[in-house]
């Protein structure tokens, strides 16, 4: 397993690189279970375990501009970032997603974000009170 998490801000990918989260960081959706497996307290705060950090790839990435040579992803969490962005670009953006996407993969957008009237290469899918996008079954990736 691979995951690669990207910002175009160096400070943040420093905070990510440390995986430390004080406690309303952690109090904001993440349940114990979860906390308990994934994490090792340190006093007032948490730290993501090695083992998990050691599997992350962190890279700088301005996504608005060509993106840097990337495997095929199974699935993409671009959460609270195109609202953002103007039109014109989200539709830039969606587009170098979708050549990323695997056929059978899934793009994670935020809340009050949508593909809808942007990028008809994606439909919504439902998973309970989630909403997610596929490429629609007749959409090929380019390579």
């Amino acid at each position: 397993m691979q995951i690669i998490a990207s910002d175009i801000s160096n400070a943040i990918l420093e905070k990510a690189r440390a995986g430390r989260y004080g406690q309303h960081e952690i109090n904001r959706g993440l349940p114990p279970k979860l906390l308990q497996k994934y994490f090792q307290s340190l006093g007032n705060e948490w730290q993501l375990k090695e083992e998990i950090r050691q599997i992350v790839e962190f890279r700088q990435i301005n996504l608005t501009l060509t993106f840097p040579p990337l495997s095929p992803m199974d699935i993409i969490f671009l959460r609270n970032v195109l609202i953002y962005f103007d039109i014109d670009t989200k539709r830039a953006i969606l587009s170098r997603v979708r050549q990323l996407l695997k056929p059978d993969g899934y793009l994670f957008l935020g809340g009050g974000e949508t593909t809808i009237n942007l990028d008809d290469a994606f439909e919504p899918v439902q998973f309970g009170k989630a909403v997610c996008y596929k490429l629609r079954s007749h959409q090929m990736r380019v390579s």
